[in-house]
């Protein structure tokens, strides 16, 4: 008789990317921290990190805290920064880099210009 087992459903092969999975990575990113130094000063493994920031893990509250004080960053100001009332600048590049896309050539040149004294 052969034994059939049910394969368990692990949330690590589903990836669910939420606004505040990315605010995370964002606020990581923004202070030049890798995912290995991060977990070393909250006392969790870098793939912890990496799948909270990846959306393969539930984000647990008190992980959250930690972050955010690590990133000196309030919660507040997290939230707002999750419900988009604080854009992130990765959302205003990917927004300008669609435009730029759709533009033909004189004006881009124009828009270069104006780049290029910045």
């Amino acid at each position: 008789m052969k034994t059939v087992t049910k394969k368990k459903k692990r949330r690590c092969n589903h990836k669910l990317m939420t606004k505040e999975a990315v605010t995370l990575k964002f606020l990581r990113e923004s202070r030049n921290l890798s995912m290995r130094r991060v977990g070393k000063l909250i006392g969790v493994s870098d793939s912890t990190i990496s799948h909270l920031e990846n959306g393969r893990a539930d984000i647990r509250p008190e992980l959250v805290m930690k972050l955010l004080n690590l990133y000196e960053c309030t919660y507040e100001k997290y939230l707002a920064m999750c419900a988009g009332k604080i854009e992130l600048p990765q959302s205003i590049r990917r927004e300008c880099l669609e435009i730029i896309k759709r533009m033909d050539d004189d004006k881009l040149r124009t828009v270069k210009t104006i780049l290029m004294t910045f």
